[in-house]
Formats: C-alpha cells, sequence, structure tokens
C-alpha cells in the first residue's frame, strides 16, 4: 500500500488541497533541517516537509517506516486542519493521523463491481 514495485515508500511529491498546490519535500536531517521535528506543515508555503534521519541517543538513524508514514499523515492533517476551521492543533494532527495510519494499514479489500451477493 505505502510502496511500488520496487519496494520504496510512496508518498506524493505534491497534491491540491482547496484549489491550493502542496509539494512534499524531504530534509536530511531532524535536528539540523527542522530544529528536532520529524515534519513540518507550511500553509503559506504550500509545503510539507519530512525528516529522513532523526537522532536517538545520540545516534543519526532512518526514521522508521511506520513513523515516517504517520509524520506524513500528521503534517497532511495539519493541511486539512487549517481548511477545516483554521484548526493547526496538535490534537487533530495527531487523531488524523493515527486513524488514517491504522485505517489504511488494516484495511481488508475485494472487489465491489464483481462481487456476487447473495
Amino acid at each position: 500500500m505505502w510502496k511500488d514495485s520496487k519496494n520504496i515508500i510512496i508518498i506524493p511529491d505534491e497534491f491540491t488541497i482547496s484549489g491550493s498546490t502542496y509539494n512534499v519535500s524531504l530534509v536530511e536531517n531532524s535536528e539540523k533541517d527542522l530544529g528536532g521535528a520529524l515534519g513540518d506543515f507550511t500553509n503559506l508555503f504550500h509545503e510539507i516537509r519530512l525528516a529522513k534521519t532523526c537522532r536517538v541517543d545520540e545516534e543519526e538513524i532512518d526514521m522508521p517506516e511506520d513513523e515516517f508514514i504517520k509524520t506524513y499523515l500528521h503534517e497532511l492533517g495539519h493541511c486539512f486542519g487549517y481548511w477545516y476551521k483554521g484548526d493547526n492543533s496538535e490534537e487533530f494532527a495527531n487523531a488524523f493521523a493515527n486513524f488514517m495510519f491504522e485505517y489504511l494499514t488494516s484495511k481488508k479489500c475485494y472487489d465491489l463491481l464483481h462481487s456476487s451477493k447473495e
């Protein structure tokens, strides 16, 4: 679901919400590039930035895949919240990210168009 045929995580380079195109970019390190945050959202610049690495116990590590995806969803939650009542709260972004992550990773799919109904 989150990877392409080459086993690479798929997060969009850009997307459009409410007529505005947002860019998604990767930065090398959370400490150096985002002041310790794993990601950020800036509506004024229409941008989400995500860190590829972070510091844990004085060691620089690659972001764990599940946390990388949750961070993207968290920042996307800020984007949606901005357009919904200007809600920039961490509570909304956290709830959105965790609900969407669980939904996307736990859903079971079947072909609605070709399934027989009894």
